[in-house]
């Protein structure tokens, strides 16, 4: 006689403060994002790999909608704060600030590379109202690096008649480009090429 094995239990979740939860809950809708994509990924897909049941997610994120945009907030945290302490000092010409600017952009995809990965696809974006808080996005990484540009052209290493706002649009595009770079596992010399020509590109070669 035939004794079949008994069902594996369902492994549950450990218990959580209600932060703790909705905090662990976007760390693994983020993975599932990045790796099945913002338009693929679903609820459920997040809730077998918290190890949840569906309606918990729902209780923290009622729509689907509601689990994109908490995603999209914690991405556009992380890059608009990465960009904003890369620009931090004050000390440091303007070229090399752009080059480490550059660097740390490159490294994201090393040390958060979900997020990288989400940020690329959310680029991509048909739905109206994604696009629109990428290009907002967008227009907050552009100020910082703006910031950059008119601390040169203040001190004479960047040209006057250079439009700071469209300067800074053509680098965050180029570190864009970096990233799609690092994800395609391009070189680390290719990488570094590659950024210091955007850096002459968009402030002309050093004296």
């Amino acid at each position: 006689m035939r004794i079949e094995k008994a069902a594996a239990p369902r492994r549950r979740a450990a218990r959580l403060q209600p932060a703790e939860r909705r905090a662990q809950l976007v760390e693994r809708a983020l993975a599932t994002f990045a790796r099945l994509g913002l338009g693929a990924a679903r609820p459920a897909d997040v809730a077998a790999a918290a190890h949840v049941s569906l309606p918990a997610v729902f209780h923290y994120f009622p729509t689907r909608a509601e689990l994109v945009s908490a995603v999209l907030d914690e991405v556009e945290r992380f890059y608009v704060a990465m960009v904003q302490e890369a620009a931090a000092p004050k000390n440091a010409g303007v070229r090399a600030a752009l080059l480490q600017l550059g660097r740390v952009f490159a490294r994201s995809v090393d040390t958060h590379p979900d997020h990288a990965r989400v940020w690329l696809d959310w680029s991509t974006a048909v739905d109206d109202q994604l696009w629109r808080r990428y290009f907002t996005l967008s227009r907050r990484q552009e100020a910082v690096v703006a910031g950059i540009i008119r601390r040169g052209q203040r001190d004479g290493s960047v040209a006057d008649d250079m439009v700071a706002e469209d300067v800074a649009r053509l680098f965050v595009g180029a570190a864009y480009a970096v990233i799609q770079m690092k994800v395609a596992r391009d070189a680390e010399a290719k990488v570094e090429r590659f950024l210091a020509s955007a850096v002459r590109a968009v402030v002309g070669r050093a004296d």
